[in-house]
């Protein structure tokens, strides 16, 4: 099976061009492919390329939390919820995280003599290349790179005869005149060698890039990000000197590694009206009639495997919103967003066996231990770690001084799951021990600080729901989109509650104290009841001040059922509370949507069995934030209705990520002792095949299917010794056991007869 994406067009998006071009990546450089035919231009960019970090000392406002609480308490929840940022910058604290900036351009111009035809653009997801082809006149034209995971280089050949150069990355917008572009920017030609620096912030960056002719052209190049400019080009050139200067050689090292990476898990749906040739344009054309083809489903779910697969690597930074491919100066929201983002970057990795691409999210936290342990202190002074909603390489010190981030304290809890979810799916005894565990604690011991004890119940205070404010505040008027502070947010309540449990079942296999286990036991058993709306959907506060409001983007409160498990297998009466809650947001919340809002609710209702819902969510994605490349952006840039209405439409890659969580989570579920085949399979999926997958119960499974024959067939292998109950799509139950390795596979049909 070969995962292609076409395209008849170059990069066409007026005034930001780079977001329609085409990302290649290795985790570490990553390269954009505008695409054109005459003038070419490949953005270059790397992982640790940030700049304008400001990172001062973090002031102790740890004495403001009671004065907080006490108008919360009191009823001026409007007065509360600014106070600890309004005292952050009274005493001077301007933090400002930073932004990825690209690292330059890399331009090979073709002047056209008759004038293009038959233009093809291509990516080759399995080998990571992107290509460019058509004809000047009766002369083809072609054009392929990849960025080496073997060699960490970017490689593109060319026809003879072309140009090379390399700049300062030059924005696409109009006016760049507001644009301030990287100072003392240097180009150097020295025989077959072109040499490139500049700098931002007084750090020297640039590239070195070696230009091979002969019957085609070979470009290596490669960055740094970092040092004096003498001494990097010299190490730049004896490096890639060592390079053998034939792109199939280079391209033959390349990809295994990334086969192997991206080729952990396969998915197929069998499409009767496209191919898997198909134009991007037309399968977005008849997903814009309101017909999603399988094709297309089939596509973006490899897509989000390819873009986290190139967007980071083991030993490097976590994937952030933008991935490596952000073309702006101070690229809006290219952070690491732990408040939903980051968390749905990752959901689709352990599932789908990628799962050493997880560590580089424990990394990034893990060294910014002692800022988080600073944040807690000195904001709220507790003990543990406060982890903020938004970070960047720069350091975890809080660096959003805004109420809704700083007001939030269920980071840690949710980072929490990943490790938790990272030891049940590969029961790695020594990661329990040195690394779930000891965070676990640290998340924990800033919970018993901070939670406030009203007889056997603790109260959560402050408490957000990401980023939502409730639809009247005690009887009255809103408390407004900026009053978003509260008390015991249902989402809160259920990662703290989530944070408890996990410890006493990870700690208890790891022979934690009798004395801990108590603790954690007592908070756990202090719960609040998680509470129904008068809709019978979960209610998003367990207060009685604040009263839920469904349109928004955000399904926070449902995180017991998605992306937790606490509820996800619970009683069909509960299922169908959450299946209420998630369709409301699509329904009554439409109009407030976004990319992975749709994302996250497509996970969320496959979750409850609605295949028809989860289905439509990805439709809608579909339909309003997917550009002609397949990246997706936060929000509709056309009022057509679908998803919150903006001036502009941020590009964000959570979405593409998120789709392909989704996809997985409609056709396998998961925990420890249970495995359920295809629980929310769409009818549009007619024929069709996935795996191996891995799960939580200790086995891999690989499905195929066929409705129209009414059957298909379930291959499991476990991976440990193993015991679970296999629930079929026909409601039938089989208990497995299974030893390590053993495999078997299982008949089943979609009916019950």
């Amino acid at each position: 099976m070969s995962y292609k994406m076409v395209m008849n067009r170059p990069a066409a998006w007026w005034n930001d061009t780079w977001r329609e071009g085409t990302p290649i990546g290795n985790g570490w450089h990553g390269g954009l492919v505008y695409g054109a035919a005459a003038y070419e231009r490949i953005m270059l960019t790397h992982t640790a390329m940030w700049r304008e970090v400001r990172q001062p000392e973090l002031p102790d406002v740890s004495y403001v939390l009671p004065k907080m609480r006490e108008r919360i308490f009191e009823g001026r929840v409007q007065e509360g919820d600014p106070l600890i940022a309004d005292e952050l910058k009274k005493q001077g604290y301007a933090p400002d995280g930073g932004y990825p900036f690209p690292a330059a351009d890399l331009h090979i111009k073709l002047p056209a003599n008759e004038g293009f035809s038959k233009y093809r653009r291509e990516l080759l997801m399995d080998s990571a290349e992107a290509t460019v082809r058509f004809c000047d006149g009766k002369e083809l034209v072609f054009r392929r790179a990849f960025v080496s995971r073997a060699d960490d280089v970017l490689v593109v050949e060319a026809n003879a005869g072309v140009e090379v150069d390399l700049t300062v990355h030059l924005p696409d917008t109009v006016d760049s005149t507001r644009v301030e572009l990287p100072k003392r920017a240097v180009t150097q030609k020295e025989g077959e060698w072109i040499y490139f620096k500049a700098e931002i912030d007084s750090i020297e960056h640039g590239a070195v890039a070696r230009v091979v002719r002969g019957a085609r052209t070979l470009i290596i190049c490669r960055l740094f990000t970092e040092g004096d400019s003498r001494i990097k080009w010299r190490e730049l050139t004896e490096y890639m000197e060592q390079l053998p200067a034939d792109y199939n050689e280079l391209l033959r090292r390349h990809q295994p590694e990334h086969s192997r990476l991206f080729g952990t898990c396969r998915f197929q749906l069998d499409d009767n009206s496209y191919s898997g040739e198909e134009l991007n344009r037309t399968l977005l054309d008849a997903a814009y009639d309101g017909e999603l083809p399988n094709a297309l489903v089939e596509r973006m779910w490899a897509y989000g495997r390819y873009l986290l697969t190139c967007g980071t690597s083991t030993g490097g930074l976590p994937c952030n919103l933008t991935g490596l491919w952000s073309g702006e100066y101070r690229a809006f929201w290219a952070f690491n967003m732990a408040n939903i983002n980051l968390e749905m970057i990752y959901w689709q990795v352990l599932p789908a066996r990628m799962t050493e691409l997880l560590l580089p999210v424990f990394d990034y936290y893990e060294r910014n231990m002692e800022d988080m342990r600073e944040n807690a202190r000195k904001l709220y002074g507790c003990r543990g770690i406060y982890l903020p909603a938004v970070s960047t390489p720069g350091g975890l010190k809080i660096d959003c001084i805004s109420s809704h981030i700083i007001n939030w304290i269920g980071g840690a809890g949710w980072i929490a799951q990943h490790y938790y979810e990272y030891w049940a799916f590969t029961r790695d005894h020594d990661f329990l021990v040195n690394r779930a565990l000891p965070f676990l604690r640290e998340a924990a011991a800033f919970y018993e600080d901070f939670l406030i004890w009203q007889d056997d119940k603790w109260l959560v205070a402050p408490s957000i729901s990401p980023e939502n404010h409730c639809s009247s505040y005690r009887g009255g008027e809103e408390a407004g989109e900026m009053i978003q502070t509260s008390i015991n947010a249902t989402m809160d309540v259920a990662i703290i509650k989530e944070v408890f449990a996990h410890l006493i079942e990870l700690g208890g296999l790891a022979g934690a104290a009798d004395e801990e286990l108590a603790v954690w036991k007592t908070f756990l058993a202090g719960t609040p009841e998680y509470e129904r709306n008068e809709a019978g959907a979960p209610r998003e506060w367990l207060h009685e001040d604040f009263a839920d409001r469904d349109i928004h983007r955000h399904q926070s409160h449902l995180y017991p059922v998605f992306p937790g498990l606490e509820l996800a297998r619970a009683g069909e009466d509960i299922l169908e509370s959450y299946r209420i809650g998630g369709i409301r947001r699509m329904t009554l919340g439409l109009a407030y949507q976004t990319s992975w809002g749709l994302a996250q609710n497509a996970s969320l209702l496959a979750r409850v069995g609605d295949a028809e819902h989860a289905w439509k969510c990805l439709s809608l994605i579909s339909r309003s934030t997917l550009m002609e490349n397949l990246l997706t952006v936060h929000n509709d840039w056309r009022d057509m209705g679908i998803g919150l209405r903006m001036k502009r439409a941020p590009f964000q890659i959570d979405a593409n990520m998120g789709w392909t969580a989704a996809v997985q989570e409609m056709l396998l579920f998961s925990n420890r002792n249970r495995i359920d085949i295809l629980p929310a399979l769409p009818a549009q999926w007619e024929r069709g095949s996935i795996g191996p997958l891995a799960t939580r119960a200790g086995a891999e499974v690989s499905i195929t299917w066929d409705l129209k024959a009414n059957g298909g067939k379930a291959k499991l292998t476990a991976v440990r010794h193993t015991e679970f109950n296999l629930h079929l799509p026909d409601r039938k139950v089989v208990n497995m056991v299974l030893l390590a390795h053993q495999a078997m596979s299982i008949a089943f049909s979609f009916s019950s007869s």
